[in-house]
């Protein structure tokens, strides 16, 4: 017969395995999701760029690349992230780029303040000009990678 050691050691890794399964689908956050962004044409040139979230750890990264935007150098598009604003970030705002010769990039530690912003694969990007015009969008859903 099975040593109670063994019984109690095989019922502690169900537990384990149980409490894991059941918190996953709450969650419904991937570790790595990824999304093409896409905006109208201006002045016939159609921006593109893309944008990908880190959540290996929590607040996880998100980085947002832009190419072919036919604004002013210095134009600054704010980024958004709409589960963000879920979590409590005023208006969902991640942070800001500015343009180079059509070109942007940001980096940025998701907000943690008021709570930990989680992205969920249907959340929704949006990159805007000051007068709140989109630029650029993507997600909904997001690519598991």
């Amino acid at each position: 017969s099975m040593s109670i050691v063994r019984r109690v050691s095989i019922a502690i890794a169900l537990a384990g395995l149980l409490a894991v399964i059941s918190a996953a689908p709450a969650l419904a956050v991937f570790p790595h999701i990824q999304t093409d962004l896409t905006g109208p044409a201006i002045a016939g040139q159609v921006p593109r760029g893309t944008a990908e979230v880190d959540q290996t750890a929590f607040p996880g990264t998100l980085t947002v690349r832009v190419s072919k935007v036919n604004l002013p150098d210095g134009t600054v598009l704010t980024v958004v992230l709409t589960d963000c604003e879920a979590f409590g970030t005023p208006g969902g705002v991640v942070g800001t780029l500015t343009l180079d010769r059509g070109r942007g990039r940001l980096t940025t530690v998701l907000p943690s303040e008021p709570s930990v912003c989680q992205v969920g694969h249907n959340s929704a990007i949006f990159l805007t000009q000051a007068d709140g015009a989109v630029v650029l969008e993507g997600g909904s859903p997001w690519e598991v990678r």
